[in-house]
């Protein structure tokens, strides 16, 4: 059979398409795998439920930030978990020599140093280079805690990360 040529460069391009697109269900099969940060974090939804009034409905990774999840409620009120290897020191040093927008002050027995940031509802904590960063989104009126126990709340939070950290 003979091929005219003027069918045969579309017939090569769909061809050369269609090859692309074999290979695409493998990229998405390997896309899908990919392990969400929410299943290897070393507290779950369960562990910081009781600090937010409404329960929380979904755990899901931050867009964009693979090291990031967020456990979210129906409403505003979410908390965001972020555990950063590689950054603690820097992320730390940051925050104590004043480069950062907001002040902070010292927040005691969590890992190596750590500090607490009152306008965020925030704990940034380190242990070795090792960044645990835990933030509550909400008004006082979202916070199931006495908004002056939350520092030590999420302290604890991180103090459970690290420890699951020297265990791997």
């Amino acid at each position: 059979m003979i091929l005219n040529r003027r069918l045969a460069a579309p017939i090569l391009l769909a061809c050369g398409a269609l090859l692309g697109c074999s290979k695409q269900p493998a990229a998405t099969l390997a896309a899908a795998s990919v392990i969400s940060p929410c299943d290897i974090l070393a507290i779950k939804a369960q562990d910081v439920g009781g600090l937010l009034q409404a329960p929380i409905t979904l755990s899901t990774a931050v867009a964009g930030d693979a090291q990031s999840c967020a456990f979210l409620t129906t409403g505003f009120a979410a908390i965001t978990v972020s555990v950063r290897p590689g950054l603690g020191r820097a992320s730390l040093d940051a925050w104590l020599k004043g480069k950062m927008p907001l002040a902070v002050r010292t927040l005691g027995n969590v890992g190596d140093s750590a500090v607490w940031q009152d306008t965020l509802h925030e704990a940034i904590a380190r242990q070795d280079d090792l960044l645990c960063d835990i933030q509550v989104r909400g008004g006082a009126e979202d916070i199931a805690v006495a908004v002056d126990s939350l520092p030590e709340a999420l302290g604890a939070l991180c103090n459970r990360i690290f420890a699951a950290h020297q265990v791997h």
